[in-house]
């Protein structure tokens, strides 16, 4: 069974059907109408031997009725014709009866005022029919078969270039981009018909494609080159100055925060710029995801300053994931930092399990009809101030580490977000 519908039984079906039609119907119509001929050379035989037979009986009235291998007459009633009843005078009927193993052809009239019947041995007729038929049976088949031929050398003409122009594709998508940006099709190997003109067109969106992902692979490379130093420096100066001797308590919270926004930083423009590539990792990540998540909500404390929110930690295991620790901290951030914005009051806590991690709040909770735009970009809650892109990349990096992701919420009852690992190694 093919993985998918095959182009080319679709073309050899239709030619195999309509020659099995046309030669089927040609035979039906010609085995009908040498039927029809046949029997009324049958009616012309009877009714001339009848007449001549009339004519004979007029001349002679001793004269014999026809006795031939064919054909032979009978005055009724007759011994071995007692089945066939005479007629009134003046009157004919034509019949087909089977007498013995023998069909006949039977007319049955009156001869000098006398009934009579004239049969005609069908035997032959018979016999040429059968031949007849199975010579338009071989005929049907044979046509057929030529139909199958025809149409299986013409969809192998139509259907190679094709084949060549899937093979290309899937060599292409298997292959990683060139560095010369040479990722197009050669229009001279194919014809100069529409398939042709489907490789052009192919090529012309390859190459737009191709020079889009090249944009924003350089993108964010760049910017995630050109904003690492400066956060670098913004981590070295913190740590400096946290160093500083009589610092107020005040003063030394404020570089506790920035130095916290500046390693957080830095580890989104880590996660984007792994996001922005198309191969993975080229070394075996691994990171404590407790520590995520650790990091992560002591980087949202802050937010939820002169609100009556906690935050509850229930770590019942300790897995290592094999992940980037900056994707990691991009999903568990986003879902805190999301739980701590729609919390006015009540409770959050983040869960975690050898499988799965779970954040719940008391929030003011999803409606169900927003649920299919959850994961779109610019897709925001009510009151939200952010851009609505926070979930959308949630949803991007579980797409590369292969982490399920669900939402149980509705309006008014908070929500709870279910993060389920791809594998977690034990450690």
């Amino acid at each position: 069974m093919h993985p998918y519908d095959s182009l080319r039984e679709k073309l050899v079906q239709p030619f195999v059907l309509l020659g099995f039609v046309v030669s089927a119907t040609l035979a039906l119509s010609t085995f009908a109408l040498l039927a029809q001929i046949e029997e009324r050379a049958v009616l012309r035989t009877l009714h001339a031997e009848l007449e001549s037979f009339r004519n004979r009986r007029a001349q002679n009235p001793d004269a014999a009725p026809a006795n031939a291998s064919l054909l032979r007459g009978h005055f009724l009633p007759a011994e071995n014709l007692a089945s066939i009843k005479p007629l009134p005078p003046g009157e004919e009927q034509v019949e087909i009866r089977t007498l013995g193993d023998t069909d006949f052809s039977i007319l049955v009239a009156d001869v000098g005022g006398r009934p009579f019947a004239l049969l005609y041995d069908r035997s032959y007729i018979k016999s040429n029919l059968e031949q007849v038929a199975l010579l338009l049976l071989i005929a049907t088949g044979t046509m057929t078969l030529l139909s199958f031929s025809v149409g299986y050398r013409l969809s192998r003409r139509v259907v190679r270039p094709i084949v060549r122009l899937l093979d290309d594709v899937s060599t292409k998508a298997s292959q990683p981009a060139p560095a010369d940006g040479r990722i197009g099709f050669s229009a001279q190997d194919y014809p100069q018909d529409e398939i042709g003109r489907l490789v052009r067109e192919l090529d012309r969106f390859a190459l737009r494609l191709y020079s889009f992902l090249q944009r924003e692979s350089c993108f964010a490379a760049d910017v995630s080159h050109e904003l690492r130093t400066p956060v670098t420096v913004i981590l070295g100066a913190t740590e400096v100055l946290a160093e500083l001797p009589g610092l107020p308590d005040g003063v030394r919270q404020r570089i506790a925060i920035i130095q916290r926004q500046a390693s957080r930083m830095a580890q989104i423009l880590e996660a984007m710029l792994l996001l922005g590539r198309e191969d993975g990792p080229d070394h075996d990540p691994a990171c404590s995801i407790a520590e995520v998540i650790d990091e992560a909500v002591a980087d949202c404390l802050p937010s939820l300053a002169g609100r009556p929110v906690r935050i509850e930690l229930e770590l019942q295991a300790h897995p290592i994931l094999a992940a980037e620790r900056s994707l990691a901290y991009v999903v568990v951030s986003n879902l805190v930092r999301n739980a701590c914005a729609y919390t006015k009051e009540g409770l959050i806590r983040v869960s975690l399990f050898d499988d799965a991690l779970e954040v719940a709040d008391t929030g003011v909770g999803i409606p169900g009809e927003r649920f299919p735009e959850l994961m779109q970009r610019h897709a925001k809650g009510e009151g939200s101030s952010g851009h609505g892109l926070g979930l959308s990349i949630v949803a991007r990096v579980c797409d590369r580490l292969g982490w399920r992701f669900s939402v149980d919420s509705a309006a008014g009852c908070g929500t709870r977000v279910t993060m389920r690992f791809a594998a977690a190694a034990a450690g």
